[in-house]
């Protein structure tokens, strides 16, 4: 519904923006030629174009504000530096260019604003009194007022349970202030009473409905019965309702769909990992020195690792230990004093300064500069049936820098409950990453410096 609202306001935004512009820098009616008009007329069909490449119109429930935001604002400034780029091919263009800079900046107040207002119109429509929607709730040994909480959480203000069905029940009685029986002819002459018309059923294992009749004694009451899965005990188990090629699909387990935001991560990731790696040249050599100084040995330590669908690379990355000082096929995690560590290796590991040779592997395609912290294939194989999920980090590539690790959890993880607290850090980016995220992630760890107090 709100795809063709956001078009029409799209247009009149860039439009009204042109015609504004137009006013402040054309005075004189005679100085705007025939080119200006054409090129004006371009103008307001090139950012359909570059608006659909960067699917500015994907379902705004599938997006943050400030996402919508960054989106529309990129696509708008690549039209309009696509049209300036035209207009360079035409004679008299300075006053052209001032109109095109008013138009750009305008145009860009006015679609921020915009997309703002569409993004919170629901919320807004939701608290309106006629529109949310009262319905029952039929929750098999469940009804409790940690599952309203749930339930609230995740619809806000536009439904509002009005009844609750527990045939499990000892007894009627209320829980946060509404009525909960246990015979389903109750909850028929309940409904009848407040005149609802949806009820919804709290089934979280997904297995069958154990409740005798009900489909029979609503089928002649005008009723909508719907689902509404909710599960415990896993950080992916809290399905997410996406648009896949164009088939609404509820995803339980699943990594985002690549779109053009996976495209521009790879991009990022190419040219990013090259700058640094150019960029910090000297330092590396001086760090290749100072290990190759500290003790005998190779200057790069080459680990196995799983990257992508659990496919296993060797990781860089400067040596920080004395050569030798680990078991083939056992990884012990370094502790604060460990003995196998030098000097430089301390310095090195407490500044995460050891890890930028994994640029390089950035650049070879088997690591991303922003994903999950990948770990040793010895701690995968330990940690993989300790803690639930922990395989699903590797659905996407591993990244020098992560969510998890901005957050605090880096370093060492002797217990388990730090390693539980760092999966779901990565599950949480897996599900809900974004570009934007990612320049958050990379902002947040510049910040940081690099610095953790569990790193030795």
């Amino acid at each position: 519904m709100l795809t063709p609202i956001s078009k029409a306001t799209d247009f009149l935004c860039i439009s009204g923006a042109a015609y504004i512009s137009h006013g402040i820098v054309f005075h004189d009616s005679s100085r705007f030629s025939n080119i200006d008009g054409l090129l004006g007329l371009i103008g307001l069909t090139l950012p359909f174009i570059t608006f659909r490449l960067t699917r500015v119109y994907q379902p705004f429930r599938y997006e943050s504000v400030l996402g919508s935001v960054m989106r529309v604002l990129l696509a708008w400034l690549l039209a309009q530096l696509t049209l300036a780029l035209l207009s360079r091919a035409y004679p008299g263009g300075e006053l052209r260019g001032q109109w095109f800079f008013w138009w750009t900046g305008v145009a860009a107040c006015a679609l921020v604003a915009e997309r703002c207002v569409i993004h919170y119109l629901p919320f807004v429509l939701r608290t309106w009194r006629f529109s949310p929607t009262h319905f029952a709730i039929v929750a098999p040994s469940g009804a409790t007022g940690d599952l309203l909480a749930r339930i609230a959480s995740l619809t806000g203000k536009a439904f509002v349970p009005e009844a609750i069905f527990d045939p499990s029940l000892q007894c009627d009685t209320t829980i946060n202030h509404i009525p909960a029986v246990r015979d389903i002819h109750t909850l028929k002459q309940l409904m009848r009473k407040k005149k609802l018309r949806e009820i919804w059923i709290i089934n979280p294992s997904f297995g069958p409905v154990f409740i005798e009749n009900l489909f029979e004694d609503f089928r002649d009451e005008f009723i909508n019965i719907r689902m509404l899965p909710l599960f415990e005990g896993s950080a992916l188990m809290e399905p997410l309702i996406e648009d896949y090629r164009g088939v609404p699909i509820l995803n339980f387990m699943a990594i985002p769909e690549k779109t053009f935001d996976f495209l521009l991560k790879n991009i990022f990731d190419l040219t990013f990992s090259l700058c640094v790696l150019l960029g910090i040249f000297p330092a590396l050599l001086a760090i290749a020195i100072a290990v190759k100084i500290s003790s005998p040995g190779p200057i790069l330590f080459r680990q196995y690792r799983k990257g992508m669908n659990g496919e296993v690379f060797s990781i860089y990355k400067f040596r920080t230990m004395f050569h030798g000082a680990d078991k083939p096929g056992i990884v012990v995690q370094a502790r604060r004093g460990d003995t196998r560590v030098t000097r430089v290796g301390r310095f090195l590991r407490s500044t995460s300064l050891d890890e930028l040779p994994q640029f390089l592997n950035v650049l070879k395609g088997e690591m991303s500069v922003v994903g999950p912290r990948p770990h040793a294939v010895e701690h995968d194989e330990y940690y993989k049936d300790l803690v639930q999920d922990y395989m699903f980090r590797y659905r996407i590539k591993p990244g020098v820098t992560g969510w998890a690790q901005v957050n605090g959890y880096r370093g060492e993880t002797a217990e388990i409950e730090k390693m539980e607290a760092r999966i779901k850090c990565d599950i949480f980016y897996i599900r809900h990453w974004t570009f934007w995220m990612d320049m958050k992630i990379i902002a947040l760890t510049i910040i940081n410096g690099f610095m953790g107090e569990t790193a030795y």
